[in-house]
C-alpha cells in the first residue's frame, strides 16, 4: 500500500467517485486529485500516481517523464479507456507501469482504500532520514543554521523563510525543519510556485467545491487542507503574481480557508515555510512583493551561503555524495584522488550543492577502478548543466544614469557563460547565436589593452 496516492484528472466518473466515499468517509484524506498538471512533491513514504492519459493536458511527454523521475518509489499508473499497443509502448517508455481502463481504475482505488483501514500509522521513515545531521558541513555558517534549527525543534512557530541562491539546499533545510520539529508526524507539502499558473492558484492551494467553475467537476481537496497540522513549503515563492499574494496574505493572517464556490470556512493550522532565491527586499521596495506578506513569513530567516563561502566543506560533502552514488551505480569503495580535491576547492561552483552533486554522479558513472581521477572531475566541470528554471534567473544591473542595449547584451552573455562553467560552445547553443559573435560580444566588453594581453 503506498503512502500517498495522487491523482491526475478524471480517472473516473461521478458516480464512481461517490461510491468510493461510500468506502472511505474520508476519501480526501487518501487520495488527491489534481485538474492541472502541476510540479507537486511531497517528500515523505512511497508515492502512487494515476494519470488521465485521455486528457491531452496529462500525457504529454515531458510531464509524464517529470512524474517518473521525481522520486525512486513512484508507481504511475495510467487511464486509458481505448489505448492502442503503439500508445502503450509510448506510455510505458514515458514511465507508465501499466494502462488500466476507468472501471479497472475504480477497482484499484477501491482496494486501496480497503488496504488503508488494515494498516496501522508508523512513524514516516522520512523522520529518520531528515534529522540535523543531514545538513552536512562543519563551516560556521553551517553551525549556525544547526543551531538555530536545534533551537527551532520543539517551538511550533507559523512561519519561515528560507534565502539561498539556487542549488544551496533550501529544500533539504525545509525538510529537516519540517521532520526534527513537532510537525513531523503530519504531512510536509512541497509546491514549486513557479509551476503553477496564476489562474490555478487559489484552486490549488484552496481547493474548490462541485460547480463552482466550468471544469469542477467534483469536490477538490486544496494544498492547505491537504498539510493540516503539517507543513506546508511554498519554493520559489518570490515568483508569485500581486493576485496570489494577496490569496496567500488573507489565510495567513486568518488562519481560516473557503473553497472556491464554497459559504462554508474552515480553521487551518498550517506552518507555512517560503523559500526564493530572489532579493525580497528589493522586490519589496521595487514593488513586486507585498511588504505585509514579507513581514508575515520573515518571522525566522534562515540564510545558506553559497558553496564558494563554504569551501572547506567540500571534503564531507564530496565523500558523502561518492558514497550515495557509489552504492547506487554498484561501484562501493570508490575513493577520489587529492588532485581532484584540490581543484574541487579551487572552482567557483554556480550551481552550488546541486552542481557539485551532478559533477560527482558524472564522474562516479565514468570511473574505471577504484579512484575518481581529477581529470574525470575536470571533464564533469566542463559538462556541467543546470536546469531551465534555473536558467531563467539571469539579473541586469541598471545604474541610475541608464543603460545601454550593448551593456545589457554583455551581462546576460557572462552570466549564461557562468551558467555553463564558460563552456562557449554550450553557452552559443543556449542563447541561439554562433560561438563567433559570442565571442564579438566578449571581445566589446573587453578594454583595448586587455584583448592584446590575452
Amino acid at each position: 500500500m503506498p503512502d500517498k496516492t495522487i491523482i491526475f484528472g478524471d480517472i473516473i466518473d461521478g458516480s464512481s467517485r461517490e461510491k468510493l466515499k461510500q468506502k472511505s468517509g474520508d476519501l480526501e484524506k487518501h487520495l488527491s486529485w489534481y485538474q492541472a498538471p502541476i510540479d507537486l512533491k511531497i517528500d515523505s513514504g512511497s508515492l502512487m500516481v494515476f494519470v488521465d492519459l485521455d486528457d491531452p493536458r496529462f500525457s504529454t511527454p515531458d510531464f509524464l517523464v517529470s512524474l517518473a523521475t521525481s522520486r525512486a518509489d513512484v508507481t504511475l499508473v495510467g487511464k486509458a479507456d481505448n489505448s492502442s499497443v503503439n500508445e502503450a509502448i509510448k506510455f510505458s517508455k514515458l514511465g507508465i507501469s501499466e494502462i488500466l481502463s476507468g472501471e479497472q481504475c475504480f477497482e484499484r482505488l477501491g482496494r486501496l482504500l480497503e488496504e488503508i483501514e488494515t494498516i496501522p500509522d508508523e512513524k514516516p521513515q522520512s523522520v529518520e532520514r531528515f534529522g540535523i545531521e543531514a545538513l552536512i558541513g562543519s563551516t560556521p555558517s553551517i553551525q549556525n543554521i544547526k543551531n538555530q534549527i536545534a533551537l527551532l525543534a520543539d517551538v511550533d512557530f507559523p512561519s519561515a523563510m528560507i534565502l539561498g541562491k539556487t542549488g544551496s539546499g533550501k529544500g533539504l533545510i525545509a525538510k529537516i525543519l519540517h521532520y526534527t520539529g513537532v510537525r513531523r508526524n503530519h504531512n510536509l507539502v512541497e509546491v514549486n510556485c513557479s509551476a503553477i499558473p496564476d489562474e490555478l492558484f487559489e484552486s490549488e492551494l484552496f481547493g474548490h467545491v462541485k460547480g463552482a467553475f466550468t471544469d469542477a467537476k467534483s469536490d477538490k481537496m486544496g494544498l492547505f487542507e491537504y498539510a493540516q497540522n503539517g507543513t506546508l513549503f511554498l519554493d520559489e515563492v518570490g515568483n508569485l503574481s500581486a493576485s496570489a499574494q494577496s490569496k496567500l496574505l488573507k489565510i495567513l493572517e486568518d488562519k481560516r480557508l473557503r473553497k472556491i464556490g464554497s459559504v462554508r470556512e474552515t480553521d487551518v493550522n498550517v506552518r507555512v515555510v517560503v523559500a526564493t532565491n530572489l532579493n525580497l527586499d528589493n522586490a519589496v521596495r521595487e514593488g513586486r512583493f507585498r511588504e505585509d506578506l514579507y513581514y508575515r513569513l520573515n518571522l525566522l530567516t534562515i540564510e545558506i551561503p553559497e558553496l564558494k563561502e563554504r569551501l572547506e566543506d567540500i571534503p564531507l560533502l564530496t565523500n558523502y555524495y561518492l558514497e550515495f552514488y557509489s552504492k547506487i551505480y554498484g561501484k562501493p569503495g570508490l575513493k577520489i584522488e587529492d588532485q581532484a580535491l584540490s581543484e574541487m576547492r579551487e572552482y567557483n561552483w554556480p550551481g552550488n550543492i546541486r552542481e557539485l552533486c551532478n559533477v560527482i554522479e558524472r564522474a562516479v558513472l565514468l570511473t574505471k577502478g577504484q579512484t575518481v581521477k581529477a581529470k574525470l572531475v575536470r571533464a564533469a566541470f566542463k559538462n556541467s548543466r543546470i536546469n531551465l528554471a534555473d536558467r531563467q534567473m539571469i539579473s541586469i544591473n541598471v545604474p541610475p544614469q541608464g543603460v545601454s542595449l550593448d551593456s545589457i547584451e554583455q551581462q546576460i552573455v557572462k552570466q549564461v557563460l557562468d551558467m555553463f562553467s564558460w563552456n562557449k560552445t554550450e553557452a552559443a547553443r543556449f542563447l541561439q547565436i554562433s560561438r563567433p559573435r559570442l565571442r564579438r560580444i566578449l571581445q566589446d566588453a573587453t578594454p583595448v589593452q586587455d584583448r592584446r594581453k590575452s
